[in-house]
């Protein structure tokens, strides 16, 4: 049976990825390889087939302080003359008149090269002289540099005669180049950076002015007086000198030149060949053929080692294409983190859910933490891209707001769009937001968090850092980790205040069923302390590229000592600004009056966070904090906690036990669970 094709359509794959990743990296780079080489040598060669090329330049002219001035005093050969040069000047005998000569040369436009040259002469004569005739001759020092660096000396020629005695003789004019062939494209051509007139000859020849005119001329560049619109002015009253004004612009010019990959193919030795031949010892950026073929050559490679580099390669962190910043808050159970969560949570900017984690816990029938912590990754990442679906699994069927773990935490669940309860830059009163705004579904939660810029989590279920990684690298987030840690004594002696609360948790941490409290508590201190350690030495210790920069460890004795400042830095970190109405709050929160009770174990509410920081010191027997200190030696060293070695000095309150952070290079033996994992 043979088979027809009725339809076909190509198939298109698109990749994408955000901003900072390595294929983006690799895409730019590729990009500047194909378009700017090129583009750069068609630049700085002028072209690839131009045998010739204008540019604009403005030289840099100087008036040499030379001159020779010829005045005519008859129609019958009288003459008076005068130049700088004295052998000119022994030649002219009574001739000679020595003038008056002021010469000024100004920059107009301020950009370090001169504009304009105003010059005076004032011709001495004797009453019975008049002038006929002027001829006048200044010389100039001209620089190129732009392409071709020319250094020469040129002249500017006047030469005016009326029938009719005159004053005074006004000029204005430009000094415009003038060229026969084209410059070469480099090179320093200094063969006319002589003298225009021989002022050391002895001949009278020297000065003859159709001799120097005439030898001017035979110059390939040369520059002449543009359009100097003579003024001339009779009636010159007796005994006044006979006077010139003259200005001398000194323009932008438009200079020819050959192109960089044609060669010049004069064989006469003239002066341009000589000129063509010179080359400058400047360092001047120019390509040749050779060289851009090296330089192409040089491209393809490297697009192919790139291509090499960019597929072996994993791509790097990268922030969000949304822009959202995503914060961790990790630490462990009575370390201060539901104050640290609170201080997120009431920002404006952030939407906060405390311990996601819990409902994991609490609903997966696991033998122990290990075998949850994927679950509890997974359920992150959707809560952190605003996907409350996720929570379906672990919630009734018909469930309300309520069913989050302590959802009424949460200023963005009590403020719009998920409730109308509290504006966003007020503080939420967790009774009333119980009371109005548990809603059914998560669609509220959902809706409210992709409103906002900062979305925060609040863990204390995870003891490493390994299981993160996917989530540090993940390109659709922007992933920082805070890690609050806490004296293991005041640990230990707030644990022991809810006890009862963490049997199930404490049960899940050491892999076991059921156990005693007392059979537990440093166990699992123990476990809580190496967790710590892994955890810090993971982040700080040759940490991989993308954990580079996204990890800070806090102080809970730190933060309470000096809150604003323990706090505007950890919002910096994560790119929130600090509000009055937040200084304010927090300040109120932590210089309260006593040390809490019982039953606000778990609520945030007006304390001395300072002396609550120092409690267990009063408390808690000196030979369990011995014990405490035993198990958590390593952590205590590593995270700047000083151990005690008697009573006496537990109970001396003024001998801080906070030490300055230093870098330990210290590391647990494996735990538990690391065995468990070796052992698998």
């Amino acid at each position: 049976m043979a088979f027809y094709e009725v339809y076909s359509h190509p198939a298109s794959i698109r990749y994408k990825t955000s901003v900072c990743t390595k294929a983006t990296l690799f895409l730019g780079i590729v990009l500047c390889l194909t378009y700017i080489p090129p583009l750069l040598v068609a630049y700085r060669s002028q072209g690839f087939w131009v045998k010739r090329s204008t540019y604009e330049e403005q030289p840099v002219v100087r008036f040499q302080y030379k001159a020779l001035i010829i005045a005519a005093t008859s129609t019958s050969g009288d003459y008076v003359a005068w130049s700088t040069f004295p052998n000119f000047n022994n030649m002219q005998g009574t001739n000679l008149r020595i003038p008056s000569i002021s010469v000024r040369e100004e920059d107009q436009n301020q950009d370090g090269k001169l504009d304009r040259l105003k010059f005076r002469l004032d011709l001495p004569l004797r009453p019975d002289e008049q002038v006929y005739s002027i001829q006048l001759l200044l010389t100039f020092s001209y620089q190129l540099f732009r392409m071709s660096t020319v250094v020469m000396q040129t002249l500017a020629f006047v030469q005016h005669s009326s029938s009719v005695p005159g004053s005074q003789l006004f000029i204005s004019g430009d000094l415009r180049l003038q060229q026969r062939t084209p410059l070469p494209h480099r090179g320093l051509h200094t063969v006319y950076n002589v003298s225009v007139i021989d002022g050391a000859s002895p001949f009278a020849s020297a000065y003859d002015l159709a001799n120097v005119i005439g030898s001017y001329q035979d110059r390939n560049l040369t520059t002449f007086l543009s359009c100097p619109s003579p003024v001339w002015t009779m009636g010159r009253a007796a005994g006044t000198p006979f006077q010139i004004n003259a200005e001398v612009r000194y323009p932008v010019e438009y200079v020819s030149e050959l192109s960089s990959l044609i060669g010049v193919s004069s064989t006469s030795n003239t002066p341009e060949k000589q000129l063509t031949q010179r080359v400058s010892s400047m360092p001047r950026f120019r390509l040749t053929p050779p060289a851009m073929v090296f330089l192409l050559l040089l491209q393809g490679v490297a697009v192919v080692l790139l291509f090499g580099w960019y597929i072996r390669l994993l791509p790097c962190g990268s922030p969000p294409s949304q822009g959202k910043v995503h914060v961790l808050l990790l630490s462990s159970w009575r370390s201060g983190s539901s104050f640290l969560g609170q201080v997120f949570s009431q920002h404006p900017s952030v939407f906060y859910l405390m311990e996601p984690s819990w409902h994991v816990w609490t609903t997966l029938q696991m033998p122990g933490a290990r075998a949850l912590r994927m679950a509890v990754r997974d359920l992150m990442r959707s809560v952190f891209q605003c996907d409350m679906s996720v929570m379906d699994a672990y919630t009734p069927a018909q469930h309300n707001m309520s069913a989050l773990f302590m959802w009424s935490h949460s200023r963005a669940l009590c403020s719009p769009p998920a409730c109308q309860l509290t504006p966003r830059h007020l503080f939420s009163n967790e009774t009333e937001c119980k009371r109005k705004c548990d809603r059914p579904g998560l669609q509220g939660a959902e809706e409210a968090c992709q409103t906002y810029s900062h979305v925060v989590l609040k863990e204390v279920r995870f003891f490493e850092l390994d299981s993160l990684y996917p989530l540090l690298q993940d390109p659709t987030l922007d992933l920082r980790i805070i890690h609050l840690v806490r004296d293991p004594r005041a640990v230990a002696r707030s644990r022991e205040q809810s006890a009862k609360a963490l049997v199930k948790d404490n049960a899940l941490v050491l892999e076991e069923g059921n156990t005693k409290v007392v059979d537990t508590q440093y166990r699992v201190m123990q476990e809580i302390c190496r967790s710590h350690v892994r955890i810090h030495e993971r982040a700080m210790l040759k940490p991989p590229d993308f954990l580079r920069g996204r990890y800070k460890m806090v102080r809970y004795e730190d933060m309470v000592r000096d809150p604003l400042t323990e706090i505007d830095s950890m919002y910096q970190f994560v790119g929130l600004e600090m509000t009055q109405s937040l200084q304010e709050w927090i300040y109120k929160v932590t210089h309260g009056k006593g040390k809490g009770t019982k039953k606000e174990a778990f609520q945030i509410t007006s304390r001395n966070a300072a002396d609550v920081s120092q409690a267990w010191r009063t408390t808690l027997p000196h030979g369990k904090v011995r014990h405490i200190q035993e198990v958590c030696k390593g952590a205590m060293s590593l995270l700047g906690y000083r151990t005690v070695a008697s009573e006496k000095e537990q109970k001396k309150l003024d001998v801080d036990l906070l030490t300055p952070r230093e870098r330990y290079h210290f590391s647990w033996l494996p735990s538990k669970t690391d065995n468990i994992k070796n052992n698998e």
